[in-house]
């Protein structure tokens, strides 16, 4: 799973230039990963501040950084419901 979830970051590059590199898919599964470490594993984490970012580079580095570290933190069973929640996007 984590592989998957990896690659499909891969889409969102962490020295991007443009929007287009940068959209709302990395900030919603931040949000989703957060909220499910709460609401699953009672594991409380600060929110990305996305309003305060300057760049796409900075949108995707936050963003990926966020998602992946919260996986690390999720109990097996956490993060096998936040694969299967997003199991359409991590399997394109």
């Amino acid at each position: 799973m984590f592989s998957k979830i990896e690659k499909f970051l891969e889409q969102f590059p962490t020295d991007a230039t443009s929007w287009v590199q940068a959209t709302d898919e990395v900030r919603d599964l931040a949000r989703a990963s957060r909220e499910m470490l709460d609401e699953y594993d009672d594991i409380k984490v600060e929110a990305v501040d996305f309003t305060a970012t300057k760049t796409p580079a900075e949108w995707n580095t936050k963003a990926r950084e966020a998602i992946l570290r919260n996986y690390n933190m999720m109990r097996p069973r956490t993060q096998i419901l936040f694969f299967e929640r997003f199991e359409d996007w991590f399997n394109a």
